[in-house]
C-alpha cells in the first residue's frame, strides 16, 4: 500500500476512533450527571433525617420542660397555701424566699420550654423545606435516570457499531502501522494524524519541519512523523 493510501486509511480509522471518543466521554458525562443527582438525593436525605432528630429532641425538651413548668406551678401554689399558716416574721421572711425561688424557677422553666417550641417551630419548617427539595430532587433523579437509560443503550448500541467498523479498518492495515498510529496518538486519546501546512511546519504542535523532510512527506514515499510531537504528518491534500 502507497503512503497515502496508508494516510488515507488512517484517517478512515481517526475518524472512527474520535467518534467512539465521543460515545465514551457522553457515556461518562451522563453517568456522572445521574450520580451527581443521586449524590443530591441521598445528601438531602441525610439532612432530612438530621432535622427529623433535632426536631424529635427538641419536642422531648418541651416535654421535659412541661412538667418542670407543671411541678413549678404547683410548687408555687402550695407555697402560696401556707401563707395564712404564717405566724411570725421569721416564718414570713423564710416563706417569702422559698416563694421567690419558686418563682424564679417556673419562670426560667417557662422560658426554656418556650425556647425548646420555637426550635421544634423551626425545625418542622426546615423540615418542610428540606422535604421540598428532597422531593424534587428525587423526581428529577427518576426522570433523568429513566431518559439516561433510553440514551445509554442507544450509545452503546452506537459504540457495538463503530467497534466493528474500527475491527474491519485495522484489518486494512499493517501492524507495524497500526503501531505507529498508536504511538501517535497516545493510546487513542488524542489525534494520531496532523496536516503539515503549506508553511512546512506540523499541523498539531507547530514544529518546523526540515525541507528535505518536507518533500518526502508531499511526494508521499513514506509515512512520516513530527520530530516535535511524534504525531504523523500527512500533506493537506491527502486530507481532501
Amino acid at each position: 500500500m502507497q503512503a497515502s493510501d496508508t494516510v488515507g486509511e488512517l484517517l478512515t480509522l481517526q475518524e472512527i476512533d474520535l467518534e467512539i471518543l465521543r460515545i465514551e466521554d457522553e457515556l461518562e458525562r451522563l453517568d456522572e450527571e445521574v450520580a451527581g443527582l443521586r449524590d443530591t438525593v441521598q445528601a438531602l436525605e441525610t439532612r432530612v433525617d438530621g432535622i427529623r432528630g433535632e426536631a424529635r429532641k427538641a419536642e422531648a425538651r418541651v416535654d421535659r420542660f412541661r412538667r418542670s413548668v407543671e411541678a413549678g406551678r404547683a410548687t408555687l401554689k402550695r407555697l402560696e397555701s401556707k401563707a395564712t399558716a404564717v405566724v411570725n416574721e421569721q416564718q414570713y421572711l423564710a416563706l417569702r424566699s422559698e416563694t421567690e425561688t419558686a418563682r424564679r424557677n417556673l419562670r426560667a422553666a417557662e422560658d426554656d420550654q418556650l425556647d425548646a417550641m420555637l426550635e421544634v417551630e423551626s425545625a418542622r419548617e426546615a423540615l418542610g423545606k428540606v422535604e421540598a427539595e428532597l422531593e424534587e430532587a428525587a423526581t428529577t433523579l427518576a426522570a433523568r435516570a429513566a431518559a439516561a437509560d433510553d440514551l445509554r443503550a442507544r450509545l452503546e448500541r452506537e459504540l457495538l457499531v463503530r467497534g466493528a467498523d474500527r475491527k474491519d479498518q485495522e484489518d486494512r492495515l499493517d501492524r507495524r502501522t497500526l503501531e505507529l498510529y498508536k504511538t501517535a496518538g497516545g493510546g487513542g486519546r488524542r489525534s494520531a494524524l496532523a496536516e503539515l501546512t503549506v508553511d512546512g511546519v506540523c499541523g498539531r504542535c507547530f514544529t518546523s519541519v526540515p525541507k528535505q523532510r518536507q518533500a518526502e512527506i508531499r511526494t508521499r514515499r513514506d509515512l512520516a512523523v513530527c520530530e516535535g510531537c511524534g504525531i504523523i504528518l500527512y500533506p493537506v491534500s491527502s486530507g481532501a
